[in-house]
């Protein structure tokens, strides 16, 4: 028995010694992890933000450009909108006025027409 027991103090001593093993591989683990991490956040600190900030005030002057051409097309088009509407309008009324002014034209031509006529008989 006496062998048994020192059988199972080893044991136990050896399973303590695991346990103490496996914590101290935790916490270098954790140790590592925590230290990327903060290592993580300077970098982002320090290269990234400034890179991101830089390109975010590049895209936003950018969007702001586009903004000021949008807003020239539109303008264009609201011009452009209301001459078609100008046009439409005048050849609305032409197609209306045409004929009776086609028809005094022509009326009032073979009106001069037939007086030059007259007097030349």
């Amino acid at each position: 028995m006496a062998q048994s027991q020192k059988l199972y103090q080893i044991l136990e001593k050896a399973h303590i010694e695991t346990k103490i093993a496996v914590e101290i591989q935790d916490w270098i683990i954790d140790t590592l992890e925590e230290s990327r991490e903060k290592t993580m956040i300077q970098i982002g600190d320090t290269k990234l933000l400034p890179i991101q900030l830089e390109m975010r005030t590049r895209f936003d002057a950018i969007d702001s450009k586009f903004n000021a051409i949008d807003s020239k097309f539109e303008a264009m088009n609201s011009r452009f909108d209301s001459l078609e509407k100008r046009i439409d309008a005048t050849n609305f009324s032409i197609r209306l006025l045409g004929v009776p002014i086609i028809g005094a034209t022509i009326g009032g031509l073979s009106m001069v027409f037939l007086n030059i006529y007259e007097r030349l008989m």
